[in-house]
């Protein structure tokens, strides 16, 4: 197993039926010896913070009590991240492209450990976890081929920054909603939005995560909002509640050593259908980002987003709603990890986004700004941009009402790319959309790049256009 290493303190507990009996936890390893730490059982548990470790191990733990003795063995101390959310998360190592050479190549890593979930709903909070793996290495072959291929790759790509133990706890559920994984006060959080769908509510919460609340750990990555596209609206609310609301009850419960700002990372959605269908996915993937369009922002602090409209898979066995290419998903979570959780500020880990418009109506084209200028543009193809058109009159688009026409890209330099508006004709360009398709593009192949990260631009709109 790997428990969180220093500063912070890693929290473990258990049950007793000898009330007041004391727990004794000592940590032990070649060379290593360090103080014990004691607590008291009450109402028939016990909880402790071991002291901070800083060595890798591996380390024997001994648990003493008046009712026996308990040892784990093999404990190694690293970073640990929580990966969780719908089949996408739990898309199979086994199941990805070139998952032959990527099995064999985990093998390379024995010092990042695996821990998987039993699927469990609950309409009460449990305390105790059913198991699907316990903790195990790559040595693990099924354990392996039937892990989450986004956590473990995740995990492969950031281990060579940090060159220390890193554990992974996969708690995942196909086909379920946000609602689900939200605890009682996030889905409070949100009330005042139209009615949620019956019988879902926090049910995963309570059987998959309230069980392992004392974790201590590093941060988490969330892959998860197919099962709400139908409500996108919502999702804007529910994903800031269920961000605020894990970091305040995963921190109060592990004693404060997990930090309650936690990184906490996420996978926007993937392109799914083949065509030129608008959809439900780009108004989803614009709720995951609470409808600022990019992460970190003011609502969702500390956080980073790996863009994956750009990622298509029609071919895939499993069917297009879960591609193959979770590499590079993984990739760019890694990439946020580095800047946000790890403090790489040197690390880029967004693409491009608009930061100003100007609009000519003599030539009907507009301008757009990227990054303030700063950063280099790769064009890929000239499509993907629409413009809003309406009445001449009018100062903003107005949904079900203006129209939308696409907007070719007609020029670009290093950090501007103009497209045409001439599609709106007599009426007025007052607002813009980038990438606004189910399916925007094939693989890597949407417009706009960031010319040295090879990131994509995220999908992009708004309502309002200069003057």
């Amino acid at each position: 197993m790997v428990l969180q290493r220093a500063p912070k303190s890693a929290v473990i507990w258990g049950t007793a039926t000898v009330e007041g009996d004391r727990v004794t936890a000592h940590v032990t390893g070649p060379g290593v010896n360090i103080a014990p730490v004691v607590t008291t059982v009450s109402h028939g548990a016990w909880k402790l913070k071991l002291h901070p470790v800083a060595e890798h191990g591996p380390f024997t733990i001994s648990f003493t009590s008046g009712e026996g003795n308990v040892t784990l063995t093999d404990v190694l101390f690293g970073d640990v991240w929580l990966c969780s959310g719908q089949s996408n998360m739990g898309f199979r190592l086994n199941e990805i492209i070139n998952s032959a050479a990527e099995l064999q190549n985990a093998h390379n890593f024995p010092n990042i450990r695996i821990f998987k979930a039993a699927l469990v709903e609950s309409f009460t909070p449990q305390t105790s976890l059913r198991l699907n793996t316990p903790w195990t290495g790559p040595q693990n072959a099924r354990a392996l081929e039937d892990f989450s291929a986004v956590c473990w790759l995740f995990a492969e790509y950031l281990y060579p920054h940090l060159n220390y133990p890193i554990g992974l706890i996969e708690s995942q559920y196909g086909g379920t909603p946000i609602e689900a994984w939200s605890p009682p006060e996030a889905i409070k959080d949100c009330a005042s939005i139209a009615k949620r769908g019956p019988g879902n509510d926090s049910v995963l919460w309570n059987g998959m995560l309230n069980p392992i609340l004392g974790t201590t750990f590093l941060g988490a990555l969330w892959y998860q909002g197919e099962s709400n596209a139908n409500h996108a609206s919502k999702y804007s609310c529910q994903i800031k509640a269920l961000v605020t609301r894990w970091r305040s009850l995963f921190s109060q419960h592990s004693m404060g050593e997990t930090e309650a700002n936690f990184p906490f990372g996420y996978v926007q959605l993937a392109g799914y259908s083949p065509g030129d269908s608008v959809g439900q996915f780009p108004a989803l993937r614009w709720a995951q980002t609470a409808g600022y369009g990019y992460s970190p922002n003011p609502v969702l602090p500390r956080t980073f987003m790996a863009v994956a409209m750009d990622l298509p898979d029609f071919s895939s066995p499993s069917g297009p709603i879960h591609p193959r290419f979770k590499q590079d998903v993984s990739q760019r979570l890694m990439l946020g990890a580095l800047n946000v959780a790890y403090g790489h500020s040197d690390v880029v880990f967004q693409g491009p986004f608009p930061s100003k418009f100007q609009l000519d109506t003599v030539h009907h084209t507009l301008t757009i700004e990227y990054n303030g200028g700063r950063t280099p543009l790769e064009i890929r193809n000239n499509t993907g941009f629409e413009v809003c058109c309406s009445p001449a009159a009018a100062t903003k688009c107005t949904e079900g009402h203006d129209t939308w026409h696409a907007a070719p890209i007609t020029h670009h330099d290093t950090s501007h790319v103009t497209v045409s508006t001439s599609g709106c004709g007599a009426n007025k360009a007052t607002g813009l959309r980038y990438a606004w398709r189910t399916s925007p593009c094939l693989y890597k192949h949407c417009a706009v790049y960031g010319a040295g990260s090879g990131l994509p631009a995220p999908p992009y709109q708004t309502h309002t256009l200069p003057l």
